[in-house]
């Protein structure tokens, strides 16, 4: 079966794939989730159009290790020093999967003033645990001083 430029080979429904690649798509949506939802016009290459601290989570509302993930996610919003949002990359042809090679969902990326400053990438079948969300919380405590962003490096 290939879908967009990705082929995925399943001759039989397996866990997994019944686990990110449902046969039956439902239909959803972030819109829903409380935070800002990010499309590929809000990004040029691989940076944020926005100002300010970002931490965003690249999801697929297809993926249930995202859709897990998500509400934890959600629930530090306004106890981190940073805006939160979530990327929607749930179309298999959305440029984004590409411009910043995403392979897992989620995928979470921090950006300073538009500029990719951390990312925290998804485990296959696993996603992000709560060690990532810790992980996210003292990368942004780190950047609440005023270090310019290009003395932080990437974890």
């Amino acid at each position: 079966m290939l879908v967009g430029k990705r082929a995925l080979v399943l001759t039989r429904p397996t866990f997994w794939a019944r686990l990110c690649y449902p046969i039956k798509m439902v239909k959803r949506s972030w819109e829903g989730a409380g935070l800002e939802v990010l499309r590929a016009n809000d990004f040029e290459a691989t940076h944020l159009k926005r100002d300010g601290t970002y931490a965003v989570c690249f999801g697929a509302t297809w993926c249930r290790p995202t859709r897990g993930f998500v509400p934890k996610f959600v629930a530090r919003n306004g106890r981190l020093p940073a805006k939160l949002a979530i990327a929607d990359i749930t179309d298999w042809n959305d440029p984004l999967w590409d411009s910043f090679h995403i392979r897992i969902t989620p995928t979470m990326m921090v950006f300073r003033d538009g500029a990719p400053v951390g990312r925290f990438d998804g485990r296959r079948f696993i996603g992000l645990r709560d060690s990532d969300l810790e992980r996210l919380t003292d990368l942004l405590r780190r950047l609440g001083g005023s270090a310019p962003a290009a003395a932080v490096s990437p974890p």
